[in-house]
């Protein structure tokens, strides 16, 4: 079997891989961003919702091809998503120059529905 192709790697190291990058960029005091507001807020909400909607979607793709059925796996990958999303937000609250928003949560909630709704071809 070719190592690359091992199941490992193709669907539980990119859930690690992402979290990790999440982390990371979580753990930074500034993120760049456009300096006039509106702009910057849209850049960042934007960002938060690409970011937990490819977090759905990778928890989600390795919860169906471990044989979960696709309810289960929705509302797993949603759960998963959620509680991480929501240690990401009490992560940043330790982070000089970042803070804790639910409303962030909420973005990154809208981000998993969309990641949902085109993994069903509604989008």
């Amino acid at each position: 079997m070719n190592f690359l192709k091992h199941p490992i790697i193709l669907y539980y190291l990119p859930v690690l891989l992402w979290t990790t990058a999440i982390f990371i960029f979580s753990s930074q005091p500034v993120l760049p961003g456009p300096e006039i507001i509106s702009l910057d807020f849209i850049f960042k909400k934007s960002a938060h919702m690409f970011v937990f909607g490819v977090l759905f979607f990778l928890i989600y793709r390795s919860l169906v091809y471990n044989k979960q059925n696709i309810l289960k796996a929705t509302l797993m990958a949603a759960i998963l998503t959620t509680l991480y999303a929501m240690s990401d937000e009490y992560h940043q609250s330790f982070i000089q120059g970042r803070t804790a928003s639910m409303r962030d949560v909420m973005f990154d909630g809208l981000g998993m529905f969309m990641a949902w709704l085109k993994i069903h071809d509604y989008i």
